[in-house]
């Protein structure tokens, strides 16, 4: 007698793969819900993507030496950026080269146009040596605020010696001052330990950067959802320029109507919302050379604080934007590409502001440290927990 054979199922390749991608979307949804997200918020060239950098170098044992090579050609470009806009901003600010030698190493800048060199040869860098050292060079690079040009040109054509060379590798204040516009979103995910005084363990963070330019906003709200806490930036030292994008609106003006729109979106009423004042080195310097608020925010002649001039410079950009916290008006606002918010928060809420130096890591350092205790306290209060 011959007995049947058990019945044993076919294996199904797509089947099997079908229930491993569930399996890993469930993982990525337990990781996702677990995990404090935090979102960068800011207009272009506030320092988003610097915070980002600093927080691979606190919490992920920063850039390999593969990293380090892939932005050589990046610092490279920055320099080409900025000798190229302040030679080609000579002209229209009526400032001649005070060197007459040099007018052949401008016509070589010049003619290679914005985008840069196909090679950055010893020729290239021996014509931009010469331009940095003229004097003309320099009055036009004192006067940058008129013009558009990177925060990082001094850093990177005073280190041309060490960039130029065959064997140059960025050190970490290379990377973090190397200029990238940041398009669509940007995420990373990190570590960081819990204090036991705050139950202990380790907390993952998921941490997001989105483009800063008006036709980078319409992605914002992509990563709305579910944000615990939202870190806006704010370039104090741009309050003497205007934007790339639009020559006629001033950077500092730009980022209140931009913080007025988030603290008023009804998509983000539930984050927390951190303002970080960035720049106070840059801050700093433009103050001590004597540049002044009050010809762009004319109400700053009628502000008291103690301290010296850039100490109540940097309060009087701080009461800028906690006097906005305070309105409670509602405005009727229509929506655009650049603008995303319904204007419907009306519950009271906390802002938390702190003068930082995104490219500094030990100011980074101890910032993270004290926005980090409070985004925990802060989730702890809501589940009733802490």
């Amino acid at each position: 007698m011959v007995l049947p054979l058990p019945c044993v199922k076919k294996y199904d390749e797509n089947e099997s793969n079908s229930k491993q991608i569930d399996r890993e979307i469930k993982q990525w949804i337990k990781s996702y819900n677990d995990a404090i997200k935090l979102l960068l918020l800011g207009t272009g060239e506030s320092g988003k993507t610097t915070i980002i950098k600093q927080m691979k170098i606190l919490h992920i044992q920063g850039f390999n030496a593969g990293e380090r090579m892939e932005k050589i050609q990046h610092i490279r470009h920055n320099i080409h950026e900025s000798i190229y806009e302040i030679v080609h901003n000579m002209s229209p600010l009526s400032i001649p080269l005070r060197d007459p030698r040099n007018i052949q190493s401008q016509q070589y800048i010049l003619q290679i146009g914005l985008a840069g060199p196909a090679d950055y040869t010893e020729e290239y860098f021996d014509h931009v040596r010469s331009l940095w050292r003229d004097a003309g060079v320099r009055e036009c690079f004192k006067r940058a605020n008129e013009y558009q040009l990177i925060d990082s040109a001094e850093y990177f054509l005073d280190r041309i010696d060490l960039i130029a060379k065959s064997d140059y590798l960025p050190s970490d204040a290379d990377i973090l001052r190397c200029r990238q516009k940041t398009t669509g979103i940007q995420k990373i995910e990190f570590k960081v330990k819990v204090p036991k005084s705050m139950h202990g363990g380790v907390q993952d963070f998921w941490m997001f950067d989105v483009g800063g330019q008006r036709g980078e906003r319409k992605k914002w709200i992509q990563v709305f959802e579910g944000i615990h806490a939202i870190w806006f930036l704010v370039a104090c030292s741009d309050f003497d320029q205007n934007l790339r994008e639009d020559n006629t609106q001033n950077r500092l003006t730009e980022s209140l109507v931009l913080f007025q729109d988030v603290w008023q979106s009804r998509f983000l009423l539930e984050a927390g919302l951190i303002v970080f004042l960035n720049k106070q080195d840059l801050l700093e310097n433009k103050v001590s050379r004597g540049n002044t608020i009050a010809h762009y925010f004319p109400q700053y002649d009628n502000f008291e604080a103690p301290g010296n001039e850039y100490n109540r410079t940097k309060l009087f950009i701080k009461s800028l934007f906690m006097d906005l916290t305070k309105k409670r008006e509602r405005r009727n606002i229509t929506a655009s590409a650049e603008r995303f918010v319904v204007s419907e928060a009306s519950r009271t809420r906390e802002c938390y502001f702190h003068f930082t130096t995104a490219t500094d890591t030990d100011n980074v350092r101890t910032v993270f440290r004290d926005v980090h205790q409070m985004i925990l306290t802060h989730i702890l209060n809501n589940i009733g927990v802490y």
